[in-house]
């Protein structure tokens, strides 16, 4: 401590106020290009040289030349004094394994280059001045204090600037890192949902004909069945079977006994409304449930109208026909949907047994 007071004391005024300028700047900045700039010009003011190198060691080795008037620009290894600094760099860290106290390694002593490190155990900041003629002892002297303190604020100020730079990236990275998570997090639920979504439909729909199935009728219809009597609004359930598909089973194959059940399914389907909910039971039955004011004869002839619709316009070795049933539900009744589909279906065995008569 009392040899850096009486260092201190031997800088003269113009050194003083050349470093507190600098540690005042460095203060006020962030950015390493900056705080390059700030240091290059405070060297070039304390010290009249030909060429300088500054050495960075952080995650890896950056080199930084200043010309006489302190202007910062990026150096390579074929800069004059690279292997003056490195050999520095390399004896102060072998220096460190074997002086636990810490001591400097002595500065290279040639007339013409003048070579610092900081700190004294890691070497973490290297400033090498060189000149073209011969330096005497008392200059030397002189340059070493005023750029001994020179280079350790720029080492603080410098490796401030790393360690912010450091943490930021690290931030940038974590923040990158629960983005590409919650987007990965996103797109898994997003894909799950509709997995979910897509084997709730299958569980819900006729493959064949693709309407409703059984389970899916009864879970779509019994909501608007329920909103229907709460409203007494009319409405009416629809009971189908085809005509047929028996023999065309065993006259034409099961195939062209899919293609009828297709076909009828298109027709039925096609007779209602998009709100209505149409479904196939199984085989040759189907089921309508549909909001509807209109009296039975007219969905029935409605239905009528596009199978002959379909049959002229489609060349088929068929003919597609429909018995269907129709009741109107009472919705001042103590019913369930369920007893309105029996009755619908019992209404359809008497058209059907009515056309065959």
């Amino acid at each position: 401590m009392r040899k850096h007071r009486e260092e201190t004391r031997q800088l003269g005024p113009a050194q003083l106020r050349i470093l507190l300028k600098l540690a005042r700047d460095l203060l006020q900045t962030d950015e390493a290009q900056g705080s390059l700039a700030l240091i290059g010009r405070a060297v070039a003011e304390a010290v009249r040289f030909d060429s300088a190198l500054l050495l960075l060691r952080s995650d890896r080795m950056e080199l930084v030349e200043f010309d006489s008037h302190g202007i910062a620009h990026t150096a390579g290894a074929d800069h004059p004094l690279y292997r003056a600094a490195v050999r520095t760099t390399a004896a102060v860290v072998g220096a460190a394994e074997v002086q636990p106290n810490g001591e400097q390694p002595r500065e290279d002593e040639g007339l013409r280059t003048l070579v610092l490190a900081v700190p004294a155990h890691a070497a973490a900041v290297v400033l090498a001045v060189g000149w073209n003629h011969d330096v005497d002892t008392t200059a030397r002297n002189s340059y070493r204090r005023s750029l001994s303190y020179i280079l350790q604020l720029a080492g603080a100020a410098l490796g401030k600037i790393e360690s912010q730079t450091s943490l930021e990236r690290l931030l940038r990275a974590q923040r990158q890192e629960l983005a590409d998570t919650s987007v990965s997090h996103a797109e898994e639920l997003k894909q799950r949902d509709e997995a979910v979504s897509e084997m709730r439909m299958l569980s819900l729909t006729d493959v064949l004909t693709g309407l409703y199935n059984r389970r899916g009728f009864f879970q779509q219809a019994e909501q608007i069945y329920k909103l229907a009597r709460r409203k007494r609004t009319k409405s009416a359930v629809i009971f189908a079977d085809i005509d047929g598909l028996k023999r065309v089973n065993d006259e034409l194959g099961h195939e062209a006994g899919d293609a009828m059940i297709r076909d009828a399914a298109l027709v039925f389907r096609q007779s209602f409304r998009h709100a209505d909910v149409v479904a196939r039971l199984g085989g040759d039955e189907f089921v309508a449930f549909t909001l509807d004011d209109e009296r039975p004869e007219v969905i029935l002839a409605r239905i009528e109208a596009n199978l002959r619709a379909f049959n002229l316009m489609q060349e088929r070795q068929y003919c597609v026909s429909i018995s269907a049933g129709v009741v109107l539900v009472d919705s001042c009744a103590e019913r369930t949907l369920s007893y309105y589909v029996l009755l619908a279906d019992e209404q359809m065995y008497a058209q059907k047994r009515s056309r065959l008569h």
